[in-house]
């Protein structure tokens, strides 16, 4: 017995549309909208040139049954219909109406006249100003003060069917004109498109393969186009050269994430990793001191002075604290007027307190401002250290904090060690 197992059919690679043909069904479609577009305007103009015409055409027949009042109104008074019904001949001559009558007050003809029918244009024009026309024009005749008769005219749309018919032809005309030289520009355009893309494809391709940076693209006749080949070489030539740029951009993106961009030290963001990275569980324990710095009566110096001279403030503290630090110090403006250093190792208290000692000491001399003033700055700083008084760095953050308010809420510009530790509080002289 024979196994008949299906091959699945190897699925043929599918045969894509060539830029040229895409852009051909392109252009043809939206020649086609646009046409149509055009179209739908030109006959909605026309409409309102037929609308403006047709009511042209009715204050005529106003004017036209107007005239034939006065002319018959003598023929009424003297009931001679033969005179009458001369004007209307003279009037139909020079009017554009199908029918026209001369009434009676009783509502009798007194006299009437009938545009000829020669043929179906005529037999046209007639349906036409009926569907113009629906409703006969009348006008009463007066003659001292007492209506003698009623003239009644219908309208004759030959005109109207003329205009439309020359309408037509003219659209269509144009419509037909607009089609081949949008067919006509369109296939210019694609050419000079296709082949310039074609001259990059062609380059990308090696560039792909080989690595052929030495082949570019020619110029190409079309400015946008013409841009874009030149770009491209360009990039052909910079390609080593952005990417030994990107490398330092990525150096110096590095260096703006962990550092402040006033006062050049580290951020907080740096600061708080450094920390956490102490109380790592898996290094051994530290001794480690936090000193919380933040500056006395800093808002009165940007509400007094302005924030010119609070930024020249924080960047000298910022060099004068620089100074201080020990190899394995960490620096760094945790935000506003605050900053943080670390101390590791701290061996014992008392070198902390030396340390906070000397901060206090540099900050007695004066800052220079940009004017060349001097201002008197002072700090207040807290001290907390660990293991003894915190085992986390976000709990010896915090006693530092708790530090640094008492000595500002005490004096300022002094140093105070976190409770726990407690020791004379000293302030400068």
């Amino acid at each position: 017995m024979e196994n008949n197992i299906p091959v699945p059919d190897i699925e043929q690679p599918r045969q894509r549309k060539t830029l040229g043909a895409a852009l051909n069904r392109i252009h043809v479609i939206v020649i086609l909208t646009a046409i149509g577009l055009a179209g739908f305007l030109l006959i909605m103009l026309a409409l309102l040139a037929l609308l403006a015409l047709r009511s042209h055409a009715e204050s005529n027949l106003q004017l036209t049954a107007r005239a034939i009042s006065y002319t018959t109104e003598a023929a009424l008074v003297f009931n001679d219909a033969s005179a009458a019904h001369d004007s209307l001949v003279f009037i139909a001559d020079r009017g554009d109406f199908t029918q026209a009558k001369i009434l009676t007050p009783a509502g009798n003809t007194f006299t009437e006249w009938q545009h000829p029918v020669a043929g179906n244009w005529d037999k046209l024009g007639q349906f036409v100003g009926h569907l113009a026309f629906p409703d006969p024009v009348t006008l009463p005749v007066i003659h001292s003060g007492s209506v003698i008769g009623t003239v009644w005219l219908t309208g004759n749309g030959t005109s109207l069917l003329g205009f439309l018919l020359e309408t037509v032809l003219s659209l269509l005309g144009c419509l037909v004109l607009t089609a081949l030289v949008a067919l006509y520009f369109s296939r210019r355009m694609q050419k000079g498109i296709v082949d310039a893309l074609g001259h990059i494809t062609r380059v990308t391709h090696e560039v792909s393969a080989n690595r052929s940076f030495t082949l570019r693209v020619p110029s190409a006749p079309i400015a946008e186009l013409h841009t874009l080949s030149q770009d491209f070489n360009s990039l052909l030539t910079e390609l080593e050269a952005w990417e030994n740029h990107m490398k330092n951009e990525n150096v110096s993106l590095t260096k703006k994430a962990l550092h402040d961009g006033l006062t050049g030290l580290h951020n907080r963001a740096f600061f708080i990793d450094t920390l956490n990275q102490c109380f790592n569980p898996m290094r051994p324990p530290l001794s480690l001191a936090l000193l919380f710095i933040d500056v006395d009566n800093f808002k009165e110096i940007n509400d007094s002075l302005g924030h010119a001279a609070g930024d020249r403030v924080l960047m000298v503290i910022g060099e004068r604290l620089s100074k201080t630090l020990r190899e394995g110090d960490v620096l760094a403006r945790l935000g506003g007027d605050e900053f943080a250093i670390l101390l590791d190792p701290m061996i014992s208290t008392a070198e902390s307190v030396a340390f906070a000692e000397r901060i206090v000491e540099i900050m007695k001399t004066p800052v220079i401002l940009l004017n060349n003033k001097t201002l008197d700055v002072s700090l207040s700083i807290g001290i907390a250290l660990s293991p003894s008084q915190a085992n986390s760095a976000k709990e010896l953050l915090e006693k530092a904090d708790e530090a640094m308010y008492r000595s500002k809420k005490i004096s300022g510009s002094c140093w105070h060690v976190s409770t726990g530790m407690p020791l004379t509080v000293v302030t400068k002289d």
